[in-house]
C-alpha cells in the first residue's frame, strides 16, 4: 500500500485526497485551518461523482508535515494554493522527504515544480494540471461538482525512476476512478491551463462578477478577454509551445460562461479578501514576456491590478 502525504486540504486537495485513497493509498493529509473539524469528525465530503461521505477520515491528519516525521512516503502530493508563502512549501514538506519519495506538484500557474527540482534534485518530481469544480462552504465541508480531469505528466527529465514512478501514481487514481490523461510534454498542459486561469481568474477577481455578468456588461469585456489570451499564448509560443488556435477559441466560446456563468477561485479569495495565486498565473508569464521582448499590455495591465488588490489584502490593517 503506497504511502502518501497530501499537503494542502483545501477543496481541490480534499477531493483528490478521496480518489487517493479510493485508489487504495494510505493517506496522510496535511490540515490547517480545518485541521481540528478534520481529525476528530472528519471530513463531510459531497460529490456528484462519488457520493456523499460525511464522515471521511484518512491514516492521519498532521499540522505540518514536520508532525509526519517518521513515516516513508512514497509520494508527496503538493495541492495547496500556489501563493507566496515562508517557508516555502518546498521547505515545508521537506521533513517529509526521503530517497525516493516522489513529490507530485498538483497546483495552478508556471513554474511550480522549479523550487521543488532545486531542492530536491535526486527526487522525481511529477505535475499535474486539473480541472475540478470543489469549493470548502464551512469548515470541514467540501463540495464537488460534475467530472474531474487531470492532465499528468513528468517534470524531472531522464530519471531513471521516472516512468516507474509516474505509473505507479496513475495506477492509484486509475483505481479510484480520477480521470486523467498522461500527457508527454506537462508544460503545454500547463500553460494551457494557466491561459484559462489568467483570463477568468483575474478578470472575475478584479470585477467581482461571474463570467456571465463580466461577458454581458459591455462589449469590451470579450474584446479584453480575447486579447488576454492572445497575449499569453504569444508567451507560450515563443517559448515553443504548440497551443493551437482552436483550444483558445474554446476557452471563450465554452456554454458555461454565459449559462449560469463561473465563479472562480481567485474571485472568491478576492471577496474574502484572502491571498490571491497572483505570481503564478500573472507575475511569471509577465516576466517571461519581458524576457523574450514581448509586449503584453493587457496581461501587464492586469498584473499590476491584482498585484495592487494582492497587496492590499495582505497589508491592510
Amino acid at each position: 500500500m503506497a504511502e502518501i502525504l497530501l499537503f494542502g486540504l483545501g477543496a481541490v486537495g480534499a477531493t483528490h485526497a478521496f480518489i487517493l485513497q479510493a485508489g487504495g493509498a494510505s493517506v496522510t493529509v496535511c490540515a490547517r485551518s480545518n485541521f481540528t473539524v478534520v481529525e476528530e469528525k472528519g471530513l463531510d465530503f459531497r460529490s456528484e461523482k462519488y457520493g456523499d461521505h460525511p464522515n471521511l477520515k484518512f491514516k492521519r491528519v498532521v499540522k505540518t508535515p514536520k508532525d509526519a516525521e517518521g513515516v516513508k512516503f512514497d509520494f508527496i502530493v503538493c495541492t495547496n494554493k500556489a501563493i507566496s508563502m515562508t517557508p516555502t512549501a518546498s521547505e515545508q514538506i521537506e521533513p517529509a522527504v526521503s530517497e525516493g519519495t516522489v513529490i507530485v506538484v498538483v497546483q495552478n500557474g508556471v513554474g511550480n515544480a522549479d523550487q521543488f527540482k532545486e531542492r530536491f534534485p535526486n527526487n522525481v518530481v511529477l505535475s499535474a494540471v486539473t480541472w475540478v469544480n470543489a469549493n470548502a462552504p464551512s469548515v470541514g465541508v467540501v463540495v464537488h461538482k460534475g467530472n474531474e480531469k487531470m492532465q499528468i505528466g513528468v517534470e524531472t527529465l531522464d530519471h531513471p525512476q521516472q516512468a516507474t514512478a509516474l505509473h505507479d501514481f496513475v495506477a492509484i487514481l486509475d483505481k479510484g476512478k480520477s480521470e486523467y490523461e498522461l500527457v508527454p510534454d506537462i508544460q503545454v498542459w500547463r500553460w494551457k491551463k494557466t491561459i484559462w486561469n489568467c483570463c477568468w481568474n483575474s478578470l472575475t477577481a478584479m470585477t467581482l462578477c461571474n463570467t456571465k455578468q463580466y461577458l454581458e456588461s459591455s462589449d469590451s469585456a470579450y474584446i479584453t478577454a480575447r486579447a488576454l489570451v492572445d497575449e499569453m499564448a504569444l508567451i507560450a509560443r515563443a517559448l515553443g509551445l504548440t497551443i493551437e488556435d482552436e483550444y483558445l477559441d474554446s476557452l471563450l466560446s465554452r456554454a458555461d460562461l454565459r449559462v449560469g456563468g463561473i465563479t472562480s477561485s481567485m474571485m472568491m479569495d478576492a471577496k474574502a479578501q484572502r491571498p490571491m495565486e497572483v505570481d503564478v498565473i500573472l507575475g511569471a508569464p509577465l516576466r517571461l514576456a519581458k524576457s523574450l521582448g514581448l509586449k503584453t499590455p493587457v496581461l501587464e495591465t492586469c498584473n499590476a491590478i491584482v498585484s495592487a488588490m494582492d497587496w492590499r489584502f495582505q497589508n491592510q490593517a
